[in-house]
């Protein structure tokens, strides 16, 4: 058995950013744990992000594809352009410089090895039980932290929140070599093209964009036609019929699931903390998870390291983590779950209507909606009225409390 301060379970931005962050800070054995061969296999993100991960985390240059100060927002035939500097990572790319910086402050890093389960000893969970090429194999620790992402493995057996009850989405990109001739991050809210959900084009460098369509599979099924295909034919479509952008080859195809729910789960537990999709930190109106999760991490980071150095990682000395993720993020989470439930059953009329109103957002509005940090007034100026939405009263009003 091999043993660490502290283990990390998932090589992903929220679990190298934990790893980078207490490396950089203390002196403790670090050990992360990832189930693919290479860091760089697990491609499953957009890579789309904002300055506060580029900045905020120190990330350089090399890893970034490209880089625009706006992002356009269509309906079925509105458009409007918002002043929101963005980035477009080079996501293999960007997790390997996460583990070699995390390397360089002492980090062991595994690849191939697949987290099983917790192992737990009088109530405290004391290391994880995994499977190699060799066999199997334990590490034991004082603090386990959980990142294995939607798949949650550790919060999952230990109960910590309810994953069947949380809305599911999935989402395909292809990464495109060709002419793209629009210079901002482009996102669609076109049921013909992504029912449900929403499409997207990034430019990713010279003659390379990131196409993509997502959607929840809630509102999918309401949306989508009764003779419909795959998301591959969604993505097909959306990136053949535009004359913006030609396509000359694609080149790589990203694929993967969100989980969310009103992010309010429990996110310590006795020898433990979970951070980034293994309890849900992304967000529930655009899916975005690169920036909650290394925000999770790094509030977790802070709480981990005093409960280690008093030598009490108890879920009453963990719980403070918890507790600053919900009062920071949680009711802004929650806040943006009932929105989101509105906007993906929006009909074509009330997608333009919610566009062109983004349009009317003042710098301070958009600063806000960039940070998920609109108020009741700015939801209510920003909503397309529809007598037909009281309906939907009874299932918004369950996520208030």
């Amino acid at each position: 058995m091999a043993t660490y301060d502290i283990v990390i379970a998932g090589g992903g931005p929220s679990g190298l950013q934990f790893a980078r962050e207490v490396g950089q800070r203390t002196e403790y054995s670090i050990a992360v744990l990832e189930a693919n061969n290479h860091l760089s296999d697990n491609d499953k993100s957009t890579g789309g992000t904002f300055h506060q991960v580029i900045n905020g985390f120190d990330i350089p240059d090399e890893v970034v594809m490209d880089a625009s100060s706006a992002v356009i927002f269509e309906g079925p035939t509105a458009s409007e352009r918002l002043a929101i500097p963005n980035y477009v990572l080079d996501f293999p790319a960007f997790l390997e410089y996460l583990g070699e910086d995390a390397s360089n402050y002492g980090v062991d890093i595994y690849t191939g090895v697949r987290v099983e389960e917790p192992i737990v000893e009088d109530g405290t969970v004391s290391g994880v039980s995994c499977q190699n090429s060799f066999g199997d194999n334990m590490f034991s620790a004082d603090l386990v932290v959980d990142a294995t992402g939607p798949a949650g493995v550790l919060t999952s057996r230990l109960d910590m929140w309810e994953p069947d009850a949380a809305q599911r989405g999935i989402g395909k990109e292809y990464e495109v070599e060709g002419h793209f001739d629009c210079d901002s991050m482009l996102f669609r809210f076109d049921h013909e093209y992504a029912p449900g959900g929403y499409s997207w084009v990034f430019p990713a460098g010279e003659d390379v964009f990131k196409a993509g369509v997502c959607w929840i599979d809630d509102f999918y099924e309401r949306h989508s036609p009764p003779e419909d295909g795959s998301i591959d034919t969604y993505v097909r479509n959306w990136i053949e019929s535009d004359p913006r952008w030609e396509v000359e080859t694609i080149r790589d195809v990203h694929a993967g699931e969100a989980i969310s729910d009103n992010s309010i789960n429990q996110r310590a537990e006795t020898g433990l903390v979970a951070v980034g999709d293994a309890v849900s930190s992304i967000n529930p109106l655009f899916g975005e998870g690169i920036r909650p999760g290394m925000e999770s991490a790094e509030m977790a980071a802070d709480v981990a390291i005093d409960a280690l150095e008093t030598g009490d990682t108890s879920r009453e000395s963990l719980v403070e983590y918890e507790q600053r993720w919900n009062r920071e993020k949680g009711s802004k989470w929650k806040m943006q779950r009932m929105v989101g439930e509105l906007l993906y059953d929006f009909d074509a009329s009330q997608q333009n209507r919610f566009v062109e109103k983004t349009g009317e957002l003042s710098a301070e509005q958009t600063e806000r909606l960039q940070q998920y940090e609109l108020t009741m007034r700015d939801l209510l100026g920003l909503y397309p009225l529809n007598p037909r939405d009281i309906l939907k009263a009874p299932t918004l009003l369950r996520h208030v409390w």
